[in-house]
């Protein structure tokens, strides 16, 4: 198996405590999204559900086919149900019923959360109790994109692993190593505010042109509202929480230029802007982000930002 770069050292540290029987029964894989930790947390349980005695999982013993595929008793996978949005505690009892259960191929029961932070209250209530005393034979692995989300009682019965930003260089280079060319995956970098795994997602999917034509869309949309309408055709297609996600790291960019004085490269215009204007832009890009997903009009929402974002030139 072969997880990014990145991703050795907290590997390396979760198979010592496996070897020596030091691992905790409660972990929470947490960071930000495209850093791998799906692939890290997925790469854990099928260790744990492996029967053989190797660094990684075998792939070929019977709990290992299983797994493989997506068939293994010993193995419950809790995420949010067809068009919903959160854990349930329906699902939460579930889980817990199951982990109480007897081993059937592997000497452990393992449950995945993801997204943990997606979980009712409730059903983070229902599951405490096994985070605090699980079964000797049971581990949970958590996965979190935004920890702060989680009851603090769930954190604190947790080993944390956090997942964090690789280098440029090292994000960088293995997405040459996926096929990206240089240049491409150094836009598309820029495109996934740093993140590799999105990055390399955008790249895949012909997105990162359409970041870069939006950077030059609202630095000449400065001063000129009439040009919103030719502006929000530019990200039409593309997912409203990734174009709301490109508008918060944008304004963060203004930001920064607006409080030190040097601009952002992508801000061409030369124009002074107002910090107070862009930090307010950045707060309703993050809200704007949260309503991604319900049924409020986004192109309402999106032409009422940059009506604002054109007027930050004349405050």
């Amino acid at each position: 198996m072969t997880l990014q770069p990145w991703l050795h050292a907290s590997w390396q540290q979760f198979s010592q405590q496996l070897a020596q029987d030091r691992l905790g029964h409660a972990i929470l894989v947490q960071g930000a999204a495209g850093t791998g930790k799906l692939a890290l947390a997925e790469a854990m349980v099928a260790r744990l559900l492996c029967t053989a005695d190797g660094e990684f999982a075998c792939g070929q013993c019977r709990s290992c086919t299983l797994y493989a595929g997506g068939a293994h008793p010993d193995y419950m996978r809790l995420t949010p149900e067809e068009d919903k949005h959160v854990i349930t505690v329906k699902q939460a009892r579930a889980l817990i019923a199951n982990l109480a259960l007897t081993t059937s191929f592997s000497e452990r029961k393992v449950a995945l959360i993801v997204p943990a932070e997606a979980m009712h209250k409730s059903a983070a209530n229902a599951l405490l109790k096994n985070l605090e005393e699980p079964p000797g034979h049971a581990f949970l692995i958590l996965v979190a994109h935004d920890a702060s989300r989680l009851p603090v009682t769930i954190r604190s019965r947790c080993h944390a692993i956090a997942i964090h930003m690789p280098e440029r260089q090292v994000a960088a280079g293995w997405l040459r190593e996926q096929g990206v060319e240089a240049a491409l995956a150094e836009a598309a970098l820029d495109s996934a505010g740093g993140s590799p795994g999105t990055a390399l997602a955008f790249a895949r999917a012909g997105l990162v042109e359409a970041h870069s034509r939006l950077l030059r869309g609202l630095d000449a949309l400065l001063g000129k509202p009439g040009r919103v309408s030719e502006l929000a055709g530019v990200v039409q297609g593309v997912h409203p929480e990734t174009v709301w996600t490109w508008l918060s790291h944008c304004s963060a960019d203004a930001f920064r230029g607006a409080s030190t004085g040097h601009n952002p490269a992508w801000l061409k215009s030369g124009l002074s802007l107002a910090p107070r204007g862009v930090a307010s832009l950045q707060r309703q890009a993050d809200r704007n982000r949260m309503l991604a997903k319900t049924s409020v009009r986004q192109d309402l929402l999106l032409q009422e930002w940059l009506i604002e974002w054109a007027s930050l030139a004349r405050q």
